[in-house]
């Protein structure tokens, strides 16, 4: 199966459900509906692990990826950009309580910055910031040809794709657990805000 085949493939299963993870052992999710059932462990090791990864790198205009569904990489349709930019933007008390002060510095940092920040040091922190959903993240190959995670502001990411961030976030979230729903009844366990 080629590339572009995969590609389509998931694309067609991300805009049917809205969000779609990337990898889960009982949820709907990349792997099962490129490899046709449940993959087991880490998907790099199943023989179409490349063809996935060649694929979501061709789907990064389209979809958007977050750290949503369970705390992991959730695959974001367009027509729910605004409602992601929106929550994630959004900066209400479940993202905010308890924020490590690392986290907090990272957040003003890359409040203040129209690139992505490659943080210095404390990955903690960045992952902190990537559960509450306070930035944007993606991979980045470095000069020396390593591949670390940059982070942006979700208005900054917005004005990049031009979308307008939904004003209502209690509708946003309504949005996003309502596709949330085609993975699991269950949506309080799946997103991270309480429901």
């Amino acid at each position: 199966m080629t590339g572009s085949l995969v590609a389509a493939q998931i694309l067609d299963a991300v805009e049917r459900a809205g969000l779609l993870l990337v990898h889960d052992a009982a949820l709907p999710c990349v792997t099962e509906v490129v490899t046709g059932g449940p993959v087991a462990g880490s998907w790099w090791s199943h023989p179409l692990a490349n063809a996935i990864y060649n694929a979501l790198g061709e789907l990064e205009d389209d979809v958007a990826t977050v750290r949503l569904l369970r705390a992991k990489q959730t695959l974001v349709a367009r027509r729910l950009w605004p409602a992601v930019a929106a929550v994630g933007a959004a900066r209400e008390p479940w993202q905010l309580r308890r924020l490590p002060a690392a986290a907090a510095g990272l957040l003003a940092e890359v409040d203040a910055t129209d690139a992505y920040v490659v943080p210095a040091a404390d990955r903690s922190a960045a992952d902190a910031l990537e559960r509450r959903l306070l930035v944007t993240s993606m991979q980045v190959h470095t000069p020396s040809g390593h591949h670390v995670k940059a982070y942006r502001s979700w208005q900054r990411w917005a004005a990049d794709r031009t979308v307008a961030a939904a004003g209502d976030v209690v509708a946003a979230r309504h949005a996003l657990e309502q596709a949330a729903r085609s993975t699991s009844t269950d949506v309080g366990r799946l997103v991270p805000w309480p429901v």
